[in-house]
């Protein structure tokens, strides 16, 4: 499994992608908490029908949960391992139960950056549309909760985003 494909998702999507360790900022902190264990116990809830419990409380909701940060900093140390340990117990998972899961991530992968317009062919630079230019020249349409549409460059590709 490749790491590409998030990278462009996340650059469309305005977030950081960092070629080096960074402590990143407290939103960032809980945002990676909360997509890494929302998408854990969706596994184990909806997945394998196993309901977690905290202190007597079922946990049936993925998303549910409140994050906090309780820390100034990271541990780079400990960020690695308990990343490592999650696609080490990810990959047994699959093999355990016969999954094909670099096939599923590919798929997920292309799922999100449909999120996204690919404008092929496009001969203009980056910018922000008025919004009588949403369409693209094409026939792009928004959901009605869009504010605005911005002309992005990614890896020699244009998006609508």
């Amino acid at each position: 499994m490749k790491a590409d494909k998030i990278e462009q998702f996340m650059q469309l999507a305005g977030q950081n992608v960092s070629g080096a360790f960074r402590n990143g900022d407290e939103n960032e902190r809980k945002l990676g908490a909360q997509l890494l264990l929302s998408e854990v116990l969706e596994y184990v809830i909806h997945g394998l029908g196993v309901v977690p419990e905290f202190q007597g409380t079922e946990i049936t909701d993925p998303n549910s949960l409140n994050y906090k940060v309780s820390s100034s900093s990271t541990d780079q140390l400990e960020m690695l391992d308990g990343l490592a340990d999650v696609a080490y117990t990810m990959f047994w998972n699959a093999l355990a139960f016969g999954l094909p899961l670099e096939e599923a991530f590919e798929l997920v992968c292309d799922n999100n950056l449909e999120k996204f317009v690919l404008l092929e062919g496009w001969n203009k630079e980056e910018a922000s549309l008025e919004q009588s230019e949403w369409h693209c020249e094409r026939e792009v349409s928004w959901p009605a909760e869009v504010a605005s549409v911005d002309i992005l460059r990614i890896g020699g590709s244009y998006f609508a985003v």
